[in-house]
């Protein structure tokens, strides 16, 4: 009995090693010499093989395109490990949508895309209102770019993805919208949804408002912290030195004047600047024996 035993094993063997013949394709080829029947590695530069014994079935892989095979397996051998949540681009302007994608990953390197109607989706954290089943993640809208975090589950597995919301608007968040001020400049200052934090409000007491100190990039918690503005005449010229401070690159000044204090229309007035540090100076060379009041205009760029 163990003679015939014996003798069937080795007819089923021998056809089978015999059917390591050579194979090729445009990215490899394998003489038929080099494919073991063992089980034992082959590679070529761009191709390598895992054969199986006699040649039942083996793992072949290729680097570009990244592909790999599994021939002849009469089981799966893969073991799942993860999936894996992606979006392209991995960013979302406030206020507006992005689809998410899902694909399980293999311990062999490769995956499975998965339909995101399949997924469990939901918000870990950040500015989102929610992800739809169908994976479309929405923004809400933001002060400055916010980081947020987003789950996926599905097949007993469950991963994350940050997902960076833009701020595409500076004047759209909570209470803060709408008031002409930046609200990022609003929460450095006041915090969140702060009454102290509208544009006609003077919290420091400096006669000064928020909107003004806005504009002209002054502290709205100090009242030391002013616009300052000094009309002094140069010594030994019929000039007039226009000082004042302080002054920002994220803004435009224009000294203006006219020679009426509440009538008339204001000119711009030319002159030699010279800035040192935060305060500017304009001299006046066309002061002599003209009476002006004198005004700086501030604007954005």
């Amino acid at each position: 009995m163990k003679t015939a035993q014996i003798l069937l094993i080795t007819a089923c063997l021998f056809p089978l090693a015999a059917a390591a013949g050579s194979r090729s394709s445009a990215n490899y080829s394998i003489a038929a010499d080099t494919a073991d029947g063992g089980g034992r590695r082959a590679t070529t530069v761009a191709y390598s093989n895992d054969g199986s014994i006699g040649g039942v079935g083996g793992r072949s892989t290729v680097a570009s395109p990244s592909e790999t095979a599994r021939h002849g397996y009469i089981g799966q051998l893969i073991d799942l490990t993860n999936i894996i949540i992606s979006a392209t681009p991995a960013s979302i302007n406030e206020g507006s949508t992005r689809q998410l994608a899902a694909r399980l990953a293999y311990d062999d390197g490769t995956g499975t895309p998965l339909a995101a109607g399949t997924v469990a989706w939901g918000v870990v954290s950040g500015p989102l209102s929610g992800v739809s089943v169908s994976g479309v993640a929405t923004a809400t809208n933001v002060y400055q770019d916010t980081a947020a975090i987003v789950r996926g589950s599905s097949s007993g597995q469950s991963n994350t993805l940050s997902l960076l919301v833009l701020n595409t608007g500076i004047d759209n968040f909570s209470s803060y919208a709408g008031d002409g001020i930046d609200d990022a400049w609003q929460v450095q200052y006041f915090g969140l949804n702060s009454l102290n934090a509208g544009p006609g409000m003077d919290p420091d007491g400096d006669g000064q408002t928020n909107y003004f100190e806005y504009v002209a990039t002054t502290i709205p918690t100090d009242p030391t912290s002013k616009f300052r503005l000094n009309i002094t005449p140069v010594p030994g010229r019929p000039w007039m030195d226009v000082r004042f401070s302080p002054i920002s690159e994220k803004r435009i000044y224009t000294v203006v004047g006219r020679p009426l204090v509440d009538t008339g229309v204001f000119n711009t007035v030319m002159g030699n600047t010279v800035d040192a540090g935060v305060e500017r100076t304009l001299t006046d060379t066309n002061a002599l024996g003209v009476t002006k009041f004198y005004r700086v205009r501030i604007e954005f760029p």
